[in-house]
């Protein structure tokens, strides 16, 4: 199987940005750990059911993998304190919108 593409959500290229380069680094190489088996990641539960967890030492990238187009869509990356929370009041703005 061929590594997959990864695309990046608006919101998460810019979270992305605002980090420390070290930490930006640290997302880069679990993002390769992830092409290499999109699976790596833990269900969410609840609100957040259908999306997947990788946890890079103190961060959490927010992902969804499409089998069919071979794609890893990351959607949010944040620091493990409150990047559920925030993630889920997004995606609650969203489907009100």
């Amino acid at each position: 199987m061929n590594r997959p593409a990864v695309r990046f959500t608006a919101e998460a290229a810019r979270l992305i940005s605002l980090l420390h380069p070290e930490t930006r680094r640290i997302i880069r190489l679990a993002i390769d750990e992830l092409r290499k088996n999109p699976m790596l990641g833990d269900d969410l539960q609840e609100e957040l059911s259908g999306f997947k967890s990788y946890k890079p030492k103190r961060y959490r990238i927010i992902y969804k993998f499409d089998d069919e187009s071979n794609t890893i869509n990351v959607y949010f990356v944040g620091h493990r304190k409150d990047v559920y929370q925030q993630f889920g009041q997004m995606l609650k703005k969203l489907n009100r919108a």
